[in-house]
């Protein structure tokens, strides 16, 4: 499979401590958020493979959904903008919504954006419906799936476990397991995907922030591990993954001050910025789980920084400033 190369790939990996955390565990951090400046975080992996397909198919148009500061749609609206294809975002939202963080790049991309609230359908209807009306038009239209978590979208997270096996030799170092966001799921996949296909040896953990590990696990990450077998010939049924569903808190996109206190913590001691929606939920709940020594088996830890800075709002970071 053909893939553009947009990223700043591959990504380094650090080694991690707090000052005032003494963990059981070495813990080290892939730092996808790194990929790119505009399109830095885990998303661009993905988009790597589905704009070049949208590039092979001729399309004109992209279409795309996430939440008011989704980190998918800027990244979808920066990669657009440096292909010279035409953007839409279907963003679920307040219709009064800040132009601020992500929603503003969006803007500044020259994406075409279309803020829906519950009244106006289910969100992949409405891209639906945008498609029509675009090739009515005489566009040629794509729409890619929130997140970019599809099959060939997630092979961008194959590579990056590639990657990691190549960078384990360089570093003499064996990640016994590897962490990451779990929400649309497509990084998730890949990295599972990537494992079975090299033996299955690592624990993947995924730490939701959004739906139940019962919805994870039986929902929303099969579909996407059948789309990839049907690419690649294979047949990875059975796979070794967890989820943790503790630590999505109030939901998503909402903070607890503990989440808040832990970001500016973390943040202060390490350098690397965390973000409240996603990064900083997982995380906190790494530290969590190795500090309750409900990891007491692992050595090796190794967490996917999938980005999210750009996702800062003016009332998150009021919020984190009134800690």
């Amino acid at each position: 499979m053909k893939k553009l190369s947009l990223a700043n790939t591959p990504t380094r990996i650090e080694e991690i401590q707090l000052m005032d955390a003494d963990l059981p565990a070495h813990l080290y951090i892939k730092r996808d958020d790194m990929t790119g400046v505009g399109f830095t975080g885990n998303k661009i992996r993905k988009l790597e493979y589905l704009f070049q397909k949208a590039l092979d198919e001729g399309i004109t148009d992209v279409i795309t959904r996430g939440a008011v500061q989704s980190n998918h749609a800027r990244a979808t609206a920066l990669a657009a903008a440096r292909l010279g294809i035409n953007c839409h975002l279907v963003l679920q939202g307040h219709r009064d919504s800040k132009d601020e963080a992500n929603l503003f790049l969006d803007q500044l991309a020259g994406a075409h954006v279309h803020i829906i609230g519950r009244e106006d359908g289910y969100p992949d209807q409405v891209m639906e419906d945008l498609k029509k009306d675009l090739e009515a038009k005489g566009a040629h239209a794509m729409i890619i799936p929130v997140g970019g978590s599809n099959g060939l979208g997630s092979m961008g997270y194959v590579d990056c476990f590639n990657e990691i096996l190549e960078q384990e030799e360089e570093m003499n170092i064996s990640f016994d397991t590897v962490v990451c966001v779990a929400g649309s799921a497509g990084m998730l996949a890949g990295l599972v995907y990537g494992n079975e296909l090299a033996g299955g040896k690592k624990d993947i953990v995924g730490i939701s922030v959004l739906d139940s590990k019962e919805t994870v696990l039986e929902k929303t990450l099969p579909p996407i591990i059948d789309e990839m077998n049907e690419l690649t010939g294979n047949h990875v049924a059975n796979y070794n993954v967890t989820i943790l569903d503790d630590y999505v808190g109030l939901g998503y996109a909402k903070s607890r001050p503990e989440e808040m206190e832990f970001i500016w913590d973390f943040v202060s001691q390490t350098g690397i910025i965390l973000d409240p929606v996603y990064t900083g939920k997982a995380m906190y709940g790494i530290f969590s789980e190795l500090l309750e020594q409900h990891w007491s088996e692992k050595e090796n830890i190794l967490f996917i920084h999938s980005g999210g800075a750009f996702g800062w709002t003016r009332e998150q970071m009021e919020m984190l400033l009134r800690k």
